[in-house]
Parts: structure tokens; C-alpha cells; sequence
């Protein structure tokens, strides 16, 4: 992913940047415990740039005075225990913020992202009937996109005239509000953990493929493994596995 410049606010007169309504866009990137070895460093690496570069984009475009997190319920203190249990790279980030005098505002609307969830689930589950995987999809899409227009309603109103909100988000092309300037914070750290991710699954798929040869070969002189045997290998990772 190439990285998203903040230099482009010195494009706009600082006294309009000032004034406007805006988002400071972060990819929530997730911890993940039992991650290979490496994935630790580069993630603690990209909360500490994104950190350097949104105090560099305050200074400006705007302190940061309202926290949106998608997958986070609730606002305030439930807010901050909820991210703090599930990321601490974006909690210290938030902290500091919510420290100054910043706002986390409740987001996500608790009903829909559950069926968001639960329908994505079912997508998941292996389906072999195409009516019933049409009708769950169905059920998805209209879930998502009402979710999505719950989402933009609660920047719309929540982000106040003048003021710049930090977005801790899933899909940083989300499509924000009209009147609402998005700036990208995407530091070279991202890039690295997406190539690192590549690297990793690369390495695993080859193991996997080394794997199966080898119980190809064994197997065709020897009497079959018993079926709880057969498919235990290890499966690709990505972050957020836990």
C-alpha cells in the first residue's frame, strides 16, 4: 500500500484547513499473540509512527477533539477498556488524546454490528445449498450497508464545525460525509507489515506443500493415517489471529 503523504495539508491554506471539519483516517492495525516471530516489532513500529505523524498533522490541521474506533461498543470509559483489552498500540494513542481533553464517541450501533458479524459468520460456515447462501448474502449486504450509513451519520453529527476527529478504521477508503476533509495517516511502518504478512504466509504455504509431499510419500507405502490425522497442519496467519 503506498503511503498517503500528510504533507498534502500544506496544499490548502492553513487557516481553511483550521476551520473545516475533518478525519485523521488510521488503519486499525490488530495485535495478534502466537504471530510469528517479527510480527511483535513491526507492530509496536507502526503504532509509534502513526503517533509521530498524527501530532505532526495536529500541529496543522487541528488538534484532535472527538475518537471514532469501528468494533468498539460503547463511548467514554467503556470505549477505552474495550480498546484497550483488544489493542494497546491504539490505546496509548488514544489515551494521550483522550487525556488532553479528546472525546471517544460512541460509534458502531450495537444491533447491526452484531449481524454484520453473525451473517459473515454463517458466509463463512461452508454452505452447500446456493438458496440459502443467496439468502444469507442478501441478509450480509443489506446488514453492511446499513451499518456503513449508521456509521457516516455518526460523523456527520458527531464531529462538530471546526473541529478534527481520529478514525480507527478496518477500510480506510470508507466514504466520509460531505464537508468533511480525510487526511490518511499511512506511514512506510504499514507497508512493511503487509510485506512481512506476504513473506510469512509464503513461507508457511511452502512448508505446507513440503508437508504434503512428504505424507504423500509416506503414504503410498504404508496403510492410510486415520481421517483425525489427515488436514492438522498448520493454516496460513494473518493479523488478529489469536
Amino acid at each position: 500500500m503506498a503511503a498517503e503523504e500528510i504533507g498534502n495539508v500544506g496544499k490548502t491554506p492553513a487557516g481553511d484547513i483550521m476551520t473545516s471539519r475533518k478525519v485523521y483516517m488510521i488503519t486499525l492495525v490488530q495485535p495478534s499473540t502466537g504471530a510469528p516471530d517479527g510480527f511483535e516489532e513491526l507492530y509496536n513500529d507502526y503504532w509509534e509512527a502513526v503517533e509521530r505523524q498524527v501530532s505532526q498533522l495536529e500541529a496543522k490541521a487541528g488538534i484532535v477533539m472527538r475518537i471514532f474506533a469501528e468494533g468498539v461498543i460503547g463511548k467514554g470509559d467503556d470505549a477505552m477498556l474495550m480498546i484497550q483489552q483488544s489493542n494497546p498500540g491504539a490505546h496509548r494513542m488514544v489515551r494521550q488524546r483522550v487525556s488532553a481533553g479528546a472525546v471517544f464517541e460512541d460509534f458502531e450501533d450495537t444491533d447491526l454490528f452484531g449481524q454484520v458479524i453473525d451473517w459473515g459468520r454463517c458466509l463463512q460456515s461452508g454452505l452447500i445449498n446456493r438458496t440459502v447462501a443467496d439468502t444469507i448474502q442478501t441478509h450480509y449486504v443489506a446488514a453492511a450497508d446499513k451499518r456503513i450509513s449508521h456509521l457516516q451519520n455518526r460523523l456527520a453529527e458527531g464531529i462538530l464545525e471546526s473541529e478534527a476527529a481520529l478514525l480507527l478504521s478496518g477500510d480506510p477508503s470508507i466514504t466520509l460525509p460531505a464537508g468533511v476533509e480525510k487526511f490518511v495517516i499511512s506511514p512506510p511502518e504499514l507497508d512493511s507489515i503487509e510485506r512481512w504478512v506476504r513473506q510469512a504466509n509464503e513461507a508457511i504455504r511452502k512448508q505446507m506443500a513440503d508437508e504434503q509431499s512428504r505424507e504423500t510419500a509416506s503414504e503410498a507405502s504404508s496403510p492410510p493415517k486415520p481421517d483425525s490425522q489427515v488436514g492438522s497442519r498448520s493454516k496460513l496467519w494473518t493479523p488478529g489471529d489469536r
